[in-house]
């Protein structure tokens, strides 16, 4: 079979699964997971072996249960990617960075995780908000805070890229014989002109080894499309159908086109929830059951497949072809199971119709991708 272009897939690792009552299908108990990364671990080795581009972790994905029957609490994503860097050789890792932490702090964690794992991380930004601000940035007059939010997010964002960029090509520490260790030439003080985020001098961690991790950003409406289209390498949108999807590309690029930033390469990627089973009727039972959990329908901002891993197929195939999505995240309504159908049974299909690679042929995370290494600064 000629192969043709490919789609990209990654996989989100979050809690025990997007379902909010998967904890409840899970062999582990939630206490032990809480306190441990094998969870994820185990999840990351499996996507690995599917050859998956990129795996996703939170930072603010429940973890142990509370008495409501939900979940509540987590591990810091970028350290427990971090343990998964150790124990994988290609896939990339994409923590959350809340916008809430240092700048400083936040870029130095990321720029070590691309370091640690020689070259495959990414992040993923985002707008860090109490319950309350959410409520009042939903409500029908909740705009301006909405906006206010994510220009925030649009300074913390460039502030982070201003701190990797401190670090010019090439600076690496050495020892040298009149005892100092970097040329100072070879480090730059921030360069970063902000109202809202602070962030002043440079990075700690030396140059990252793709120049700049790979920047990922969720949105699901114009305001947060701004940002995406600024900033974005991998944009993860939540189209609910195929004329969606369209809508939502045609916005991004329009976008992209406004910010000067049409010639510059990104991934458009889909998410969708998943719920697998070998027929149709089993994957509706299996959803049927963890609503009944739960006591309530799921509901999500992604749409929600429930069916066989070949209709899965199928469905991605035509928002790939007709929609024109670079790629899919995949939220595992319950993590083991879901990514094992995945695996085994998505994976091997898509390969049957030349959709999806046999093998890894890159190292890094940009080069899965197909996105261009960074050398230096974005000239504008």
């Amino acid at each position: 079979m000629t192969v043709g272009r490919q789609l990209h897939l990654a996989v989100s690792l979050d809690g025990f699964g997007a379902h909010p009552a998967a904890w409840r299908r899970t062999a582990r108990a939630p206490e032990s997971a809480f306190g441990s990364a094998d969870l994820h671990l185990d999840a990351a080795r499996r996507a690995e072996e599917g050859l998956l581009d990129f795996v996703t972790l939170d930072d603010s994905r429940p973890i142990h249960a509370d008495r409501d029957g939900r979940a509540r609490g987590r591990l810091d994503a970028a350290l427990v990617l971090a343990v998964v860097a150790a124990a994988t050789d290609r896939i990339g890792l994409v923590p959350t960075g809340l916008t809430s932490r240092p700048v400083g702090e936040l870029a130095d964690r990321i720029a070590t995780l691309d370091h640690l794992s020689g070259g495959r991380a990414g992040w993923r930004p985002r707008v860090d908000t109490t319950p309350e601000q959410q409520r009042l940035a939903l409500a029908p007059d909740g705009g301006p805070l909405l906006v206010e939010r994510f220009a925030e997010a649009e300074e913390f964002t460039r502030a982070v890229l201003a701190f990797w960029d401190s670090w010019a090509p090439g600076a690496l520490l050495a020892d040298r014989a009149d005892g100092r260790f970097v040329d100072q030439e070879l480090i730059r003080p921030v360069d970063f002109t902000g109202t809202r985020v602070p962030a002043s001098g440079s990075a700690a961690v030396p140059r990252p080894p793709q120049g700049r991790p790979v920047t990922a950003i969720l949105g699901h409406d114009t305001v947060p499309y701004r940002l995406l289209a600024r900033h974005a390498e991998v944009a993860f949108i939540t189209p609910f159908d195929t004329a969606g999807l369209l809508a939502i590309r045609g916005e991004v690029e329009r976008l992209r086109k406004e910010f000067g930033r049409s010639e510059q390469p990104y991934r458009l990627f889909a998410d969708l929830n998943v719920v697998l089973a070998d027929t149709e009727a089993a994957a509706r039972e299996r959803l049927a059951d963890l609503d009944a959990l739960d006591g309530e329908p799921f509901s999500s901002d992604a749409a929600v497949f429930a069916g066989t891993p070949v209709g899965l197929a199928d469905h991605l195939e035509e928002w790939f072809r007709d929609g024109g999505a670079d790629g899919f995240r995949l939220r595992p309504a319950v993590l083991a199971e879901d990514l094992d159908a995945v695996v085994d049974g998505l994976i091997p299909e898509l390969r049957r119709r030349g959709l999806f690679r046999t093998a890894y042929t890159a190292q890094t995370l940009r080069g899965h991708l197909g996105l261009p290494a960074v050398d230096g600064p974005d000239p504008r």
